[in-house]
């Protein structure tokens, strides 16, 4: 019998009018959407209460499990349910690639953009609101500088500014040769693949933050059109409006967005 029960989503609270501008967090809410799986939201702003100390993670049947790749393949054995039932071999390969190019490359490039580049920073410094305000800016300041670390032993900080923009155009020109012309990446149908690329591209181009890889997608009027299609289809709350308030928020599937296993 289909487990229907809902699961606990713990992620960063949402900022922009996006899902979350956390490419893993917005990656696993955009699936559940797809997949029509019931959820309740907590939002989470310190990602040591994870278990392996990150973030998203989730809490199902009282287990809590990190990590978003091995979330969504515990949810689709568990709950009967998978977008990529119909996919062909070499469409579940390509998607792997795309995977692996935004996951393990362009994420650490999205970091620098809106975490230590001083653009993104003035924008995301709100993140540290609820932070008091004696302390604030030194733990803004232990975030950013922590982040950078990270982003020096993985080798992306070791580069000038304008190889690292070229890096990410490079990975986006790759991943857009495979888009097709329909409404979503692999054609009619929604897959685990549009819940990435879309986790990557709505921090990018649905924020305020300015950077020459969004000056890239204002030239790609496809891509500006996905983003927002992807986000009217699965978070109509979110089109067109202003970012909610930081709240648990629960999330029972539609007709509109569920996929029968």
């Amino acid at each position: 019998m289909r487990n229907t029960s809902p699961i606990k989503l713990f992620q960063f609270p949402r900022r922009f009018g996006i899902p979350n501008v956390s490419p893993f967090c917005c990656k696993l809410e955009t699936w559940l959407r797809i997949a029509g799986i019931p959820y309740e939201v907590v939002d989470t702003p310190d990602p040591r209460k994870g278990p392996k100390g990150k973030l998203p993670f989730i809490e199902d049947g009282g287990v809590r499990i990190a990590d978003s790749a091995i979330i969504i393949d515990h949810l689709v054995k568990t709950r009967g349910v998978d977008p990529d039932a119909r996919l062909t071999a070499a469409q579940r390969a390509t998607a792997l690639l795309v995977q692996r190019t935004l996951e393990e490359h362009y994420a650490f490039i999205l970091a620098y953009t809106h975490l230590v580049r001083d653009e993104g920073v003035k924008h995301m410094n709100a993140r540290f609101e609820p932070v008091p305000a004696i302390i604030r800016a030194f733990v803004a300041r232990a975030v950013r500088k922590a982040v950078k670390k990270v982003l020096w032993a993985q080798g992306i900080l070791r580069h000038a500014e304008q190889d690292i923009f070229e890096s990410a155009l490079r990975d986006w020109r790759a991943v857009l040769t495979f888009m097709s012309d329909g409404p979503f990446f692999f054609g009619d149908e929604p897959a685990t693949v549009d819940a990435i690329v879309f986790a990557t591209l709505a921090p990018t181009v649905l924020t305020p933050i300015e950077s020459p890889i969004r000056d890239f997608f204002r030239a790609q009027p496809k891509c500006l059109a996905y983003a927002e299609r992807m986000r009217t289809r699965f978070f109509p709350e979110l089109a067109g409006a202003p970012p909610a308030p930081s709240a648990a928020r629960t999330h029972l599937p539609s007709p509109a967005v569920q996929i029968n296993a």
